[in-house]
């Protein structure tokens, strides 16, 4: 049976699952090579195998609308402000999120600390006015667990774009972060 972080690579090389008859996995590449039963279908290998495959997609969607303009009160690829990006791309994947950032950060998984985020999961920071409120979002598209620090994606007031959590604006302001995707 291949290990896990295999699969992850099978799967960013261009290579798919298939299942077979005894409700296990196959993994086919593009070059038409197969490899072994991977892991049972319902097993917690192949459950967070689809975890990243959804977080990738979510990811991707999010970075499509880089540069698109920052507009208070807005959800459209015409204009977005934090939250209303984080609702628009994950309904964009058909996941319902609630509109505020207030609200976002109360639903999901409560993730304890950076070192357990994943990408695709929603972090929380400061405001404007009190960096203790939770007043803006955004969505992790890369970790580093072993310097305790990750990349997001949100709308900035410059538009959509990605930062690092060790930019000193947010480093101060990181109040903790949520999974949505299971």
């Amino acid at each position: 049976m291949l290990k896990l972080r295999y699969i992850i690579a099978l799967l960013a090389v261009g290579c798919f699952t298939l299942p077979t008859a005894n409700d296990s996995m196959l993994i086919k590449c593009v070059e038409g090579v197969e490899y072994e039963e991977v892991a049972m279908a319902d097993s917690p290998e192949m459950e967070e195998v689809k975890r990243i495959a959804k977080a990738d997609n979510l990811i991707n969607t999010a970075l499509k609308y880089l540069g698109v303009k920052y507009r208070w009160g807005e959800s459209s690829p015409s204009g977005f402000d934090c939250s209303g990006f984080t609702k628009y791309v994950f309904n964009e994947e058909g996941i319902n999120l609630t509109r505020s950032s207030h609200s976002q950060c109360r639903e999901g998984e409560k993730i304890e600390s950076i070192e357990d985020l994943k990408r695709g999961d929603l972090v929380f920071f400061g405001g404007e006015t009190s960096i203790r409120t939770v007043g803006h979002v955004g969505i992790v598209t890369e970790v580093d667990s072993a310097a305790h620090r990750f990349k997001f994606v949100h709308a900035s007031r410059t538009g959509i774009k990605v930062d690092k959590s060790t930019d000193s604006y947010y480093k101060l302001r990181y109040l903790g972060a949520r999974r949505i995707i299971q």
